[in-house]
């Protein structure tokens, strides 16, 4: 995994600058998908890319469970929560989020329990939960304590549990920027100044990471339509809007297909069990 540096000329450690920096995010954008996804996609785009965490999430939820306890890890306003409540209305959600401001909108919008804390200091008196959703977030952590991260929301798990995981794949990071042509696209852009960093995932490491922290992957999906057609969607989309959700369709209906490849993915989501 690549990590990236702190600029030395800024005094703050690393993790209070990640959360100032979220912050300001969470402020600018407030309960918008652009708030957590991409800042500069056009919104069809990211309500597509919305759609597929949402409904791969969805998929891995047994409609049969009489109550479900769920832990939202960078739970936000609720993007994730909030439709899963209106599925499973038995559901209990309770959010962990770096940024206050997030967390106070996510009580507003989902009416569930919420905290301000980090993922790798989960607190064990919030109880066991039936799923964790985690998603993007352990881009955020440093490669030194991710093993550590994944073993504390292990152990909050309920036995059966599992823990839902979506992480951007370097395989995908240069078809996702289209080789460096979307930052100069987007450099005018206002929210630019904001800068929440993250960083992407060789394949094998984080599935090493993932097995030394005593977890067992059972289930794997990507995005590999999505992903090699990417510049070709952000351009369409931009400029059509009935038109870009019809090929944002058909897209989707070859991603479906090819879903199980080793093709390159912006994301990887994991379907992640205690060993």
């Amino acid at each position: 995994m690549e990590i990236k540096q702190p600029d030395s000329k800024n005094k703050l450690p690393p993790d209070l600058i990640n959360v100032a920096e979220w912050e300001k995010r969470s402020k600018l954008f407030g309960s918008s998908p652009k708030g957590v996804l991409f800042k500069g996609l056009p919104d069809i785009f990211n309500e597509y890319i919305h759609n597929w965490q949402l409904n791969r999430i969805l998929s891995e939820i047994d409609p049969k469970s009489k109550e479900i306890n769920i832990l939202d890890i960078g739970c936000g306003y609720g993007r994730i929560s909030m439709p899963i409540l209106e599925t499973f209305p038995q559901t209990k959600i309770t959010g962990i989020d770096i940024s206050k401001n997030y967390i106070d909108l996510f009580q507003k919008n989902t009416r569930q329990d919420a905290f301000v804390s980090f993922a790798e200091d989960i607190s064990p008196h919030l109880g066991l939960f039936d799923y964790i959703i985690c998603i993007t977030v352990l881009m955020y952590i440093n490669e030194d304590r991710l093993e550590k991260t994944i073993n504390n929301l292990l152990n909050t798990l309920k036995k059966n549990g599992r823990l839902l995981l979506i992480e951007p794949s370097r395989s995908g990071t240069y078809f996702q920027t289209c080789f460096g042509l979307l930052n100069f696209l987007t450099k005018t852009d206002k929210t630019a100044a904001i800068n929440t960093g993250g960083n992407s995932f060789k394949y094998n490491s984080l599935k090493t990471i993932i097995g030394n922290s005593g977890a067992k992957i059972i289930k794997e999906y990507r995005l590999p339509a999505t992903t090699l057609l990417f510049l070709i969607i952000y351009v369409f989309t931009k400029l059509f809007s009935v038109k870009g959700r019809f090929l944002l369709t058909l897209i989707s209906k070859i991603d479906n297909f090819l879903k199980f490849t080793k093709l390159p993915s912006i994301y990887i989501f994991y379907v992640i069990e205690k060993q």
